[in-house]
């Protein structure tokens, strides 16, 4: 016996589509979960940020001024041949380029804490990945120039990407500005008398003598 059973015409199924406004709805709700997820992203890379400043670049800077307190000299001043580097016939107020094993043995020297060292076996480099997904190799050094320049002591941050930069002048200066302040940066650093410039794009890949500059007190 063939059943005549039909759905036609029973009420409570409804075959029609999603209207706009159901549509509208969805697409919100999917926008608001990416910007949360967009946002927590931000949040985290930023204290990322923050954590390296803290305990790589404010670190070295503590360092530097404990080394003076503790000895009335400046750190990375030498009177020897050190990588290369010929600092002249003795200690004059100027930095001269030290390499990381002779910071560490002038530290250790006067008792200082020497810091710790990273995935690269120095404690003047560190590692970041910047906000394109490039993995950096930031390296510090504490340099100085003299006449015509009146940079006097600084510390020289070579491999900073833009999006690290940029956050560092932020928590130093409190404004992003390249061409001012304590924190500034450079195209080339080996200049007598190095030009500020403009930071540079989260894009731009850190090469070549760009630098950012950290001025020292003394």
């Amino acid at each position: 016996m063939k059943s005549d059973f039909s759905f036609a015409g029973k009420k409570g199924l409804d075959n029609r589509g999603f209207t706009l406004i159901e549509m509208a709805i969805v697409l919100i709700i999917i926008g608001i979960i990416i910007g949360a997820v967009v946002k927590g992203k931000d949040i985290i890379k930023s204290g990322e940020q923050k954590k390296l400043y803290t305990k790589f670049l404010n670190a070295w800077q503590q360092t530097y001024n404990n080394y003076y307190d503790r000895t009335g000299m400046v750190l990375g001043d030498v009177d020897d041949m050190d990588n290369g580097v010929t600092a002249g016939s003795g200690r004059d107020g100027f930095c001269d380029r030290a390499s990381a094993d002779n910071l560490d043995a002038q530290l250790k020297a006067v008792g200082l804490e020497v810091l710790p060292k990273g995935v690269t076996g120095k404690s003047t480099q560190v590692t970041y990945v910047d906000s394109t997904g490039r993995n950096n190799v930031i390296e510090i050094v504490f340099d100085s120039k003299k006449s015509p320049s009146r940079l006097g002591n600084f510390m020289r941050i070579t491999g900073i990407p833009g999006d690290l930069a940029i956050a560092w002048d932020k928590v130093i200066d409190g404004v992003m500005n390249g061409k001012e302040g304590d924190f500034i940066y450079t195209a080339d650093y080996t200049s007598a008398d190095p030009t500020p410039d403009n930071f540079p794009s989260p894009e731009t890949d850190p090469s070549g003598n760009a630098a950012a500059i950290l001025k020292l007190s003394f």
